[in-house]
């Protein structure tokens, strides 16, 4: 668009504009009511378009064009494509698909209008005709879809994105369908998939955006939608058509016909609730949850309602599910690379890579669990989409916390539905600290108590002292009996150094209170008192000092270190610590100094300075290709409305839609 452009921001004259078509919107009717005199410069902004040659993408129901008005606004234009004639179709039958294509687009027109202001959903500025075909005049998103984010995001082979990624994504699609619930009487969309989610571009680029954990999502394309409680006849009972949904992330209700009670069901938020957790399980386990693509016993197609009526959603395998490719994943995932060193820095020794990819898994664990109950074949067994947006949003809030957690085997901060409150501590953890603090309290009243009891006791008594020429006799001071009972368990509990919940800072602390107390009984035993009883008392009480101040310490790190990781390992199976599977302790730190933040996210350029990034493991050769630049896309696919309409059946079959979205697309 260079040179099309003069300083006021306005295009020039249309005879100046190269491999542009001037377009006249005739008929334009805007979808809000203006004053008369408002409405002559309105009409003005949208009524004279110049659209590129040559350029353009199907959406929905018609053809979307990238256009601009005299002032240089950029505007979607989307024109209804007309079905083509059947081969010994009847005029009548023709027709009637005609008027049907009609109908659908004027009920998306209005279906539109409902959403339009809202944040998330492209502007809708008026409707009119082109040359007789109808069309939208609507706002221009600058962005990328989720086809698209999902390549440029990969982290291993397997197609998949960061959980952490995958659930900001979901959590800000989630606002999105629990905003639609802001419309009088409801909205569904019907048709949510990658290819009709947007992340918009023009303020802040992808990258900066994952960065920021936040994405700018638009939802558009609203050739399925439908009110929750419509205002008239449906359109698909009044026209005898219906446009379909993606078949990859449509509910069991939206695949098949015979189901009773289908109109109520076809009007349900649950229907949005299904498709977009789909959306986020392809994000995060690179595949739709089903496979489409099965055969029976009979070798015939397995109908994808079938398929996903037969069984429970697979249980959701993210990227750090394999400890083969976890370091590959983690130099992609900077923000999740830098939680996992600091909660390496909290144990005594190095996780294995094993081991490390099973306490990540322990964590994602509660995003598929999300997912999970969003796919559930009832739609009344189905999370609110407000619900499920917190409990995203709740998995991406402590997602650090609980690496730290699932490392340290302490109990995750809970995110499912139904009871993802996001409080700090929860029941568990909440549990052991009593019990902690409880066991800790009994072995320090204990040990005071022996310590008074103790010098109340010895007090004054008679006794001598010679040992390696010293000599000493006197009465014994009830405070040195107190210091010397106290003596052990002080000395143990110094050497912790603060780490009273490590495995070193514990051993150090018995080997110190082991050490004291031995060198304590050695002079209680070269002693002589006056009673021989006195002796046997103070004998008694210096072990029983020990016993409590070695308690104080098997409770910080019985119930902060060894109970949970038993626990935790019960359901998590836990890997070997050799040397050769330890995970490295220079990635994440590397990656925190950023060297490269941006490279971390880059799939071609994370090998070491000067390999090929064309040869490298563990990435689709076609992803790798398209990311890099060096495989070009496919021009856009223009489908035939009648195609749309009566092609559901084939839709329905398994066929996925191979239809590669440009860099910058309209609503």
């Amino acid at each position: 668009m260079s040179g099309l452009v003069d300083k006021g921001g306005a295009l020039v004259s249309s005879g100046a504009v190269q491999g542009m078509r001037l377009v006249r919107v005739a008929d334009f009717s805007a979808p809000l009511s203006l004053s008369d005199a408002d409405r002559p410069s309105y009409v003005r902004r949208f009524v004279t378009l110049f659209v590129p040659q040559g350029q353009g993408h199907r959406g929905g129901t018609g053809r979307v064009e990238h256009a601009r008005n005299a002032q240089g606004e950029h505007l979607a234009l989307k024109l209804l494509s007309l079905p083509r004639r059947r081969d010994g179709e009847t005029e009548d039958d023709y027709e009637r698909r005609v008027r049907a294509s009609h109908a659908a687009f004027e009920r998306e027109y209005e279906c539109h209008i409902l959403l339009s202001g809202l944040k998330g959903f492209p502007r809708l500025y008026g409707r009119g005709t082109v040359d007789g075909v109808p069309c939208i005049v609507m706002e221009w998103v600058e962005g990328i879809t989720l086809d698209r984010v999902r390549r440029q995001l990969v982290v291993d082979g397997g197609g998949r994105v960061s959980p952490l990624v995958a659930a900001r994504l979901g959590r800000d699609l989630f606002d999105l369908v629990a905003r639609m619930g802001y419309v009088e009487g409801g909205f569904v969309h019907r048709d949510i998939s990658p290819r009709n989610v947007m992340v918009r571009t023009s303020r802040l680029s992808l990258e900066q955006q994952v960065d920021e954990g936040v994405f700018d999502l638009y939802l558009i394309d609203f050739g399925s939608s439908a009110e929750s409680e419509p205002r008239s006849t449906s359109f698909t009972s009044e026209n005898a058509v219906f446009r379909g949904a993606t078949a990859d992330f449509a509910p069991p209700e939206m695949l098949s016909d015979d189901i009773p009670g289908l109109a109520e069901l076809r009007k349900s938020p649950a229907i949005d609730v299904y498709a977009a957790a789909s959306v986020v399980y392809q994000l995060a386990c690179g595949q739709a949850p089903y496979d489409l693509h099965a055969v029976g016993e009979d070798g015939a197609p397995v109908s994808p309602y079938r398929a996903k009526v037969a069984a429970p959603a697979p249980a959701a395998v993210m990227a750090h599910a394999c400890a083969d490719e976890l370091l590959e994943a983690l130099a992609r995932e900077p923000e999740v690379a830098v939680a996992v060193q600091h909660a390496q820095d909290k144990l005594s020794a190095p996780m294995g890579v094993s081991e490390a990819a099973d306490a990540l898994s322990f964590v994602d664990e509660q995003l598929g669990i999300v997912l999970g109950d969003c796919l559930a074949r009832v739609q009344s067994e189905r999370p609110d989409s407000a619900a499920v947006r917190d409990a995203l949003s709740s998995f991406s809030i402590h997602y650090a916390d609980n690496v730290e957690r699932s490392f340290c085997g302490r109990p995750l901060v809970p995110c499912v539905p139904g009871g993802f409150a996001a409080s700090a501590l929860d029941v568990a953890d909440s549990t052991l600290a009593h019990v902690r603090m409880a066991c800790k309290g009994v072995a320090a009243a204990a040990l005071a108590g022996v310590a008074v009891s103790a010098a109340v006791l010895a007090n004054g008594a008679q006794a001598s002292l010679v040992a390696a020429g010293f000599a000493w006799s006197g009465g014994v001071p009830g405070v040195v009996v107190a210091v010397a009972a106290l003596f052990p368990a002080l000395v143990g509990l110094s050497l912790r150094f603060g780490g009273s919940r490590t495995t070193a800072g514990f051993l150090r602390g018995t080997a110190g209170l082991a050490v004291t107390f031995a060198a304590l009984w050695q002079v209680l035993a070269d002693m002589r008192f006056e009673a021989a009883a006195q002796q046997h008392l103070l004998s008694m009480a210096l072990v029983a000092a020990a016993a409590a101040g070695w308690c104080i310490m098997v409770a910080d790190f019985a119930l902060n270190v060894a109970l949970p990781q038993m626990i935790r390992r019960k359901a998590l199976p836990s890997g070997d610590r050799d040397g050769a599977d330890a995970l490295p302790g220079a990635v994440a730190p590397a990656l925190e100094g950023k060297a490269g933040k941006g490279e971390a996210r880059q799939v071609c350029g994370l090998q070491a300075a000067g390999a090929s990034d064309a040869d490298e493991p563990g990435v689709p050769a076609d992803i790798r290709d398209e990311v890099c630049g060096t495989n070009p896309q496919p021009g856009y696919e223009v489908d035939d409305l009648a195609d749309e309409v009566s092609g559901a059946n084939a839709r329905f079959a398994g066929k996925r839609d191979a239809l590669d979205d440009d860099m910058s697309e309209g609503a």
